[in-house]
């Protein structure tokens, strides 16, 4: 997936090619976060767009599909006969449905830039991001197969199937449907078309404060209660208006920020329940090892319960835990009870609050999520991290016969993270840098010209103090 970001906060123009695991760095207030949220934005509303019937039965699918020897169904014929036949089958050739996807990709781009910037970014004044853009393009080639499936009235099913050159519709269940399905044809095709987009999930630099104050922002909705049994007793022109309600009970939070808040609230609702990925325990384990202990939820709570045994052990709420325990619960909930092949894990800053030897362990743990199928987009300032994702990258380049020596560095086979899994870039200057990477690593000198600024000015002080 490739993102082209215009005029979005610091950001005047960028590039952004997610890799499996995608890298962003830079200086404070360079616009890494606004460039995430931006993302996350993208993927978190491109499934609701109102324009797919339209563009399927306008000119711009038009063109395509009656280009000179083009298969693209024509989707009016093609729910007629599921309604009619209950299924229907038609030969497409994958060329073709690339390129009504790029052209797809072209219209969510549009309406995504045209008006949902301020939502994303919960900001009421539109000026804002009056000349902000954002263009998605998928690369790869279109899938070898997939599938779509969509409840369609009580006990019955509309599914749409790609494979072996063929595109499949049909109902499943009991009857036939009584009504003609050419809205539901089309957003299913749509679905089909955009199913390479990953699901977010974002861990935002405010998830501190979020395992703090959840339960206060929870408040909220008894404002809301309160609020309007008060307006009700008050006078009609008050109850006329909207906005003293809106004013009075709601908070400004970013979407990646409120989607953060409604997963730290529903962590507890979530006991009990694995994922699909959790039956490979070394990734949450791997945090329990970090902070030295082990998060537990009850019916309405989550604590933290330490490794310690006798006298040294405790339990306390997980607010009263270390902002290091805090920080990465989240995590560990995600990675326990949701977490798919197909999510892109955003993580704003993972280092946030870690000491160096945890930050190294978090490098680890991020290859280890390449490894399960997660990608992971992460922006960072940690030296420590970058450097540890180096030698995961290095530890991947060594000869066949170097167990021993990866040994000795306590490195694990499943560490070893591919250069070709990476991607990095510097966020300055109002745009990113890409930053080329090769079997020894990432060439990011940011860092390290601070290091080397840092280190010489020691090295002179102790040089005339030692004089």
């Amino acid at each position: 997936m490739r993102i082209r970001f215009h005029d979005i906060g610091p950001v005047k123009a960028a590039d952004l090619t997610l890799g499996k695991l995608t890298i962003i760095a830079g200086r404070n207030n360079t616009g890494k976060t606004y460039l995430t949220y931006a993302l996350y934005g993208f993927l978190t509303h491109w499934s609701g767009w109102p324009g797919a019937e339209a563009f399927f039965l306008g000119e711009a699918y038009g063109e395509l599909r009656l280009r000179d020897g083009s298969t693209l169904p024509d989707l009016r014929r093609f729910a007629q006969s599921v309604r009619d036949e209950g299924r229907v089958v038609h030969r497409v050739r994958q060329d073709d449905l690339a390129a009504s996807r790029e052209r797809l990709l072209q219209e969510l781009s549009k309406h995504f830039s045209a008006g949902l910037f301020p939502s994303v970014f919960s900001s009421s004044r539109e000026h804002h991001f009056r000349n902000a853009r954002i263009a998605v393009e998928l690369d790869t080639p279109f899938p070898d197969s997939g599938s779509v499936s969509m409840e369609a009235g009580r006990n019955r099913t509309l599914s749409l199937r790609y494979a072996s050159g063929q595109v499949v519709c049909e109902w499943t269940g009991n009857g036939s449907p009584s009504w003609y399905p050419l809205e539901m044809v089309c957003h299913a095709f749509f679905l089909l078309l955009c199913s390479a987009f990953p699901e977010p999930f974002g861990l935002c630099a405010e998830r501190f404060g979020i395992s703090l104050f959840h339960r206060e922002l929870d408040l909220a909705k008894s404002k809301v209660i309160d609020y309007l049994q008060k307006m009700g007793s008050e006078d009609e022109s008050a109850r006329k208006s909207p906005y003293v309600l809106i004013d009075k009970t709601t908070s400004r939070y970013a979407l990646p920020i409120k989607d953060n808040i409604d997963f730290t609230r529903g962590i507890p609702e979530m006991r009990g329940r694995l994922g699909p990925l959790a039956q490979d325990r070394r990734a949450y384990n791997d945090i329990k090892d970090m902070m030295g202990g082990y998060y537990k939820t009850s019916n309405d709570d989550i604590s933290f319960k330490s490794k310690a045994r006798g006298d040294r052990a405790f339990e306390i709420p997980l607010y009263l835990a270390s902002s290091s325990a805090r920080g990465l619960s989240d995590l560990y909930f995600f990675l326990k009870h949701i977490a798919t092949e197909n999510h892109l894990l955003i993580i704003d800053e993972p280092e946030s609050h870690l000491d160096t030897r945890n930050q190294i362990e978090l490098a680890r743990l991020l290859s280890r999520l390449v490894r399960l199928g997660i990608r992971v987009l992460v922006t960072t300032h940690s030296d420590y991290l970058l450097k540890e994702i180096n030698n995961l990258i290095m530890l991947a380049n060594l000869p066949g016969d170097s167990g021993k020596l990866a040994r000795k560095l306590k490195y694990d086979e499943e560490d070893a993270l591919p250069a070709d899994a990476v991607r990095a870039y510097v966020a300055r200057d109002g745009t990113l840098e890409e930053a080329s990477i090769d079997r020894f690593g990432m060439k990011m000198p940011m860092f390290d010209e601070t290091i080397d600024q840092v280190n010489h000015a020691a090295n002179t002080l102790g040089f005339e103090l030692a004089d």
